[in-house]
């Protein structure tokens, strides 16, 4: 029986994943670095910034350049915080699935790889920050997607919130991205993908791939958990 539904953020909820990219691109270029929007995709999405940019360095060879990678970190971390303030907007049917979820009594949790504050931004923004009861972020947690440490955060962290324990089981995720479907199936929670990011035929291990989370109802997420 479903008793939560938790997302993840960036791709899923806010169409966030292009400034991430983006930002992450202005980083990176001084260090000669350049990837197309597939390559981006391919090699650093789901990934916290500290992961991606450790990637970035080991991919490159840049070990021997003294990167700072607290310093990159630091830099598109202003870049997207001044971004989400103003230009990010919620992704069709994503804060209306979220109130919907609400309303029936469920519980409701995002958890991502962003910083904190880049999710708590675009639901301000959007006026929706006081319907998530949960978030656990890329502070939280000291491995992320696609382990699922976060996941199971979320779960234990939702749980306490709600004074009782809460089995993966009774939990749908939906998520835009391989890691993090990888993340939450490997805790135990049912996955619904939107292909909001990637094509279909990339999310095919999810329980479901939908196009669009506007096409989605509580009674199709109450179906993975049946």
């Amino acid at each position: 029986m479903l008793e939560a539904v938790i997302f993840d953020f960036d791709g899923v909820v806010v169409d966030s994943e292009p400034i991430h990219m983006d930002c992450f691109r202005q980083v990176v270029r001084p260090y000669g670095v350049t990837f197309t929007d597939e390559e981006y995709y391919a090699r650093y999405l789901s990934y916290s910034d500290r992961e991606a940019f450790l990637r970035m360095v080991d991919g490159h060879d840049l070990g021997g350049a003294a990167v700072d990678v607290d310093a990159l970190i630091a830099r598109k971390t202003a870049l997207v915080q001044q971004a989400l303030a103003t230009a990010a907007t919620p992704l069709p049917g994503a804060i209306e699935l979220m109130a919907a979820t609400r309303r029936a009594g469920l519980a409701l949790a995002i958890c991502s790889a962003a910083l904190r504050r880049e999710v708590e931004l675009p639901l301000e923004r959007a006026g929706a920050l006081d319907l998530v009861q949960v978030i656990v972020a890329a502070e939280d947690v000291h491995i992320h997607k696609p382990d699922p440490a976060g996941y199971i955060e979320t779960c234990r962290r939702l749980g306490a919130a709600l004074g009782r324990d809460l089995a993966a089981g009774a939990c749908v995720a939906i998520e835009d991205s391989p890691g993090g479907i990888v993340a939450a199936k490997a805790a135990g929670l049912a996955v619904l993908a939107v292909t909001n990011t990637l094509a279909a035929d990339r999310l095919a291990h999810a329980d479901r791939v939908v196009d669009s989370l506007a096409s989605v109802a509580l009674d199709d997420l109450r179906q993975l958990t049946a």
